[in-house]
């Protein structure tokens, strides 16, 4: 018989690992977002846009005046919930026909059919709040310049105005 040379320690080591190793290293959850998306995509597509897509047509929907003033705070089956500063709670409740009628050509058969309108400080869209503070801006550009006493009085008034307006807002 052929003279067989006997497997070295590493080679036995080899083997015996294989032959007993664990599973293999687990990967790790899949993205969440996926899984969400899988969902929240045709519940979308069946019971319209929150409050979201609403937030970025707002001026569009209530004017850029209202828009100042309120916001979209939730959606609650058919009724939109609305956050509004002051007096512009009335304004809206006064609106609301056209405002739901803006609502539906937006949302589709989704749309709320009422609203409910609550005191409060509105978080203003982009859009809202960068007209605000442009227009604050354009108007502070001439104060100072006067030279008329009588116009350095109403600048120092309407910017007495203004700040009382800021501070009222919350700005």
């Amino acid at each position: 018989m052929p003279d067989r040379k006997s497997p070295s320690l590493e080679t036995l080591a080899a083997r015996y690992l294989k032959d007993r190793r664990g599973r293999a290293q687990y990967k790790g959850a899949p993205p969440a977002g996926r899984a969400a998306a899988k969902i929240l995509k045709p519940l979308a597509q069946k019971f319209g846009p929150g409050t979201d897509r609403l937030k970025e047509h707002w001026s569009e929907i209530v004017g850029e005046r209202l828009a100042g003033w309120t916001s979209p705070d939730s959606l609650k089956g058919q009724t939109l919930y609305i956050l509004a500063k002051g007096p512009a709670g009335a304004l809206i409740e006064a609106d609301a026909p056209r405002i739901l009628e803006r609502l539906e050509m937006i949302m589709g058969r989704s749309a709320p059919t009422r609203l409910r309108v609550r005191q409060g400080q509105p978080r203003l869209s982009g859009k809202a709040a960068s007209g605000l503070q442009n227009r604050e801006v354009k108007s502070r550009m001439s104060e100072g310049v006067e030279i008329d006493p009588d116009a350095r009085l109403s600048s120092a008034l309407n910017r007495l105005d203004a700040a009382f307006r800021a501070r009222e807002r919350g700005d």
